[in-house]
């Protein structure tokens, strides 16, 4: 791993982050509207709306990172994931990724900084399951 253009630093991923949070957005609005109406105007059930979030957003993760390796703030970005071990992108790397960012989300972001004290220049994430992010030209 000598070769450093497959690098994305932090400010990079945020940036994408932040832009799929929008369409992330609009996938919720559409399922929440969609178990609303299912369930004739009313949900009785507390968990039901965060379980939705969760399974909606990794669907659409997985969806993206397994069909195409990037979601539309990484093509808007410039970047796209990969495996480090050469192989497919499997749903255990991207569940193992999804979650791990899921942490890294909850810890406002810090676990991203061991990408500058790494020798391979990789976020826990990426070591965890064992992808990472390359760089479009």
């Amino acid at each position: 791993m000598n070769d450093k253009s497959y690098i994305v630093f932090p400010l990079r991923r945020v940036a994408a982050c932040i832009y799929d949070f929008f369409l992330l957005f609009g996938v919720w609005m559409a399922v929440g509207s969609v178990a609303v109406w299912i369930n004739g105007g009313i949900i009785e059930t507390k968990w039901i709306g965060p379980l939705l979030i969760f399974v909606s957003t990794w669907c659409f993760y997985g969806y993206f990172w397994t069909h195409g390796g990037k979601t539309l703030g990484m093509a808007v970005w410039k970047f796209e994931i990969y495996s480090l071990d050469n192989k497919k992108i499997d749903i255990k790397k991207i569940s193992l990724r999804f979650f791990m960012n899921f942490i890294t989300f909850a810890l406002l972001g810090i676990p991203l900084l061991y990408m500058y004290i790494s020798k391979d220049k990789l976020s826990l994430s990426d070591i965890v399951s064992q992808t990472s992010y390359k760089k479009n030209s």
